[in-house]
């Protein structure tokens, strides 16, 4: 079943397009990449797609209802979450503060209840899950800013799942991380996908994109320039030029 449904969708800067007449589709359950070398539109994609920045033309569709140009916190409510290239939590925040934040939305729906006593016993519970769903069972109160940049990167997963998504946004989560940090980080991306949330990736890593992903989508300057499982991706001689390398991967 369709889950996300992205048609002739096009993005351009002053006069620059970063996105042309891209279509695609992700299928419930899935986990789909997003691959491509530097500018070719990934980042302007999933910014598109959660509401950071309004499509020129083209049609998102999210369970079949049209989501393009609506406000980010509408698309976040309606189950789609993301992460970010560069991770920037609230550094003098301890990590649960950091999660309650995103929670904010359900336990505090109107801006005059959030300024009561917003650590509840359910919000605190809600948020220390969210931390050990993402492999941080200890240490919860400890500030955000001394983390390590592995442990960042859980802590922005875990911040996207306390908005319940369906559809899960991972910007280059392995961006910067050792080799054992990024084995890791696969081994979540598959337990979250099996606990039930399909996932689209941008990566460059690609023994992660090809480890983890079934089905990969190319871009090249903004255009769609192939689709298929890995293999036929690396067989692929426009993914190779434009891409991979000429000795593929």
């Amino acid at each position: 079943m369709t889950l996300l449904e992205i048609e002739h969708l096009t993005k351009e800067f002053d006069g620059v397009t970063a996105l042309q007449d891209v279509t695609l589709q992700v299928r419930e359950g899935e986990i789909l990449g997003i691959i491509g070398p530097n500018g070719a539109g990934k980042t302007t994609l999933f910014n598109c797609i959660s509401g950071m920045l309004p499509p020129d033309r083209g049609t998102i569709r999210f369970r079949g209802e049209a989501i393009q140009g609506r406000k980010p916190h509408h698309i976040a409510r309606r189950g789609i979450a993301r992460t970010f290239q560069i991770v920037r939590p609230f550094p003098a925040l301890s990590l649960t503060d950091n999660v309650l934040v995103a929670y904010g939305h359900r336990y505090y729906p109107r801006l005059a209840a959030s300024t009561g006593a917003f650590r509840t016993r359910a919000s605190l519970e809600a948020a220390r899950a969210a931390l050990e769903r993402v492999g941080m069972p200890a240490g919860h109160e400890r500030q955000a800013g001394t983390l390590p940049l592995g442990l960042k990167k859980r802590l922005e997963i875990a911040r996207a799942l306390a908005l319940d998504p369906s559809v899960l946004l991972l910007d280059e989560p392995s961006g910067g991380l050792r080799h054992e940090e990024s084995q890791q980080l696969l081994d979540l991306i598959r337990r979250l996908n099996q606990e039930g949330i399909t996932v689209v990736l941008i990566e460059h890593n690609m023994p992660i994109v090809m480890g983890v992903c079934r089905r990969l989508v190319v871009l090249d300057h903004g255009v769609g320039i192939a689709e298929g499982d890995p293999a036929a991706i690396q067989k692929n001689s426009q993914v190779i030029e434009a891409y991979l390398g000429k000795t593929g991967v």
